[in-house]
């Protein structure tokens, strides 16, 4: 993978993680000694495909951990399907196939009551809120102690789609009653919503989405935003898309560890695999945002895809529907009400916050259209 000359790429998703990987490095030689270790080998495996701009965050997330170690750790990635099946990840790293997995919480949401609130809860957060809760509000130990380490794992916050659109439909959809009988593709929570209307709800890995669309066993779909639905090719087979993305408002991506084998790592390489996690998280999500707006052009412009808004009625019924499932939802187990509980009073500190900055912002910023000078 020539993992080395990753800090020499230019324009790719790894700035921000090459400048990481540049000063972390700098900072743990200074502070290690200079003793002769063994290097440390591990599989990484992945719900994702290599294409894209996931598959590439994997990759170089693995060459600034190499070069930060200055080959110490070593991590060979196999994408979606090259080791193991997409929704396969989390038992690969359980059952000792791999040290570490990466993916979307709400894919193991068969192994845990728990795990989907860490992914994305509809009317929730965003991602900036996200990150704030678990980097500065106790999210990671909360998702540690109540998901993950009860799997046998350690989590790392590893990426975020940022707001996602709210889905494709091969048909209108403007009411209720449009819902009742769909076959559609939404995990997570948002689809346990869902099926309370009549949805019938369809989980698929990424891989699986466009052929099951192109066959008719499935009317819509929903992905992740305009730059990767477009790389996906959903609009050659249907255009209604839809806003908002009530159910992800923003989505953790995770990094999932044998907990063991995280415990075994010194500490200088717990740091470096850290950081270069966080600075992933951060590039992700960057990354999405400076691309989606030109994506979105180009669908509408390029390709005709018809951008429609979730009806008044929609959002009203589903926002309402949210508030009975998901507290139902976060019953179920012990784990899962601490964990949404703990969500829910972050929430209600950043529903405040958020409406009187970005919120109020949004609303003033229409009126001053600079044009280029």
């Amino acid at each position: 993978m020539q993992r080395r000359q990753f800090l020499r790429k230019s324009g790719s998703i790894g700035t921000a993680t090459a400048a990481g990987a540049a000063a972390t490095a700098g900072a743990i030689a200074l502070g290690t000694p200079a003793i002769a270790q063994e290097t440390v080998e591990w599989t990484a495996v992945s719900a994702f495909g290599k294409a894209g701009l996931l598959g590439q965050a994997l990759e170089e997330f693995a060459a600034y951990v190499e070069a930060a170690s200055e080959g110490q750790m070593v991590i060979q990635v196999y994408h979606a399907g090259e080791l193991v099946k997409p929704f396969e990840a989390l038992d690969a790293v359980q059952t000792g196939t791999a040290q570490m997995g990466f993916g979307a919480p709400y894919y193991w949401a068969g192994k845990s009551d728990s795990i989907s609130f860490v992914a994305a809860m509809p009317y929730g957060l965003t991602a900036q809120e996200q990150n704030a809760w678990l980097y500065y509000g106790d999210g990671i130990a909360m998702a540690d102690k109540h998901a993950y380490n009860p799997l046998g794992l350690k989590f790392l916050p590893l990426g975020n789609t940022g707001n996602q659109m709210g889905g494709w439909y091969a048909k209108e959809i403007n009411t209720v009653d449009d819902l009742n009988g769909l076959k559609f593709r939404m995990p997570g929570i948002g689809g346990e919503i869902l099926k309370t209307f009549g949805v019938n709800v369809v989980l698929l890995p990424g891989s699986e989405v466009l052929p099951a669309l192109t066959s008719g066993a499935i009317d819509g779909t929903e992905w992740i935003g305009p730059a990767a639905d477009l790389g996906k090719g959903l609009f050659k087979v249907v255009d209604n898309y839809y806003y908002p993305g009530w159910h992800e408002p923003a989505t953790v991506l995770d990094g999932f560890f044998d907990i063991q084998a995280w415990t075994d790592l010194p500490d200088n390489l717990k740091e470096i695999v850290t950081r270069g996690a966080a600075a992933t998280n951060l590039a992700i999500l960057s990354k999405f945002q400076a691309v989606n707006n030109e994506a979105m052009a180009k669908l509408l412009d390029e390709h005709n895809v018809q951008l429609r808004q979730y009806s008044d009625e929609l959002i009203e019924a589903i926002g309402m529907r949210a508030t009975e499932v998901i507290p139902e939802l976060a019953s179920k187990a012990a784990d899962a009400k601490a964990l949404f509980n703990h969500l829910i009073s972050f929430r209600d500190g950043m529903v405040n916050w958020s409406a009187l900055s970005e919120g109020a912002f949004m609303q003033a910023r229409v009126a001053a259209a600079f044009k280029t000078v």
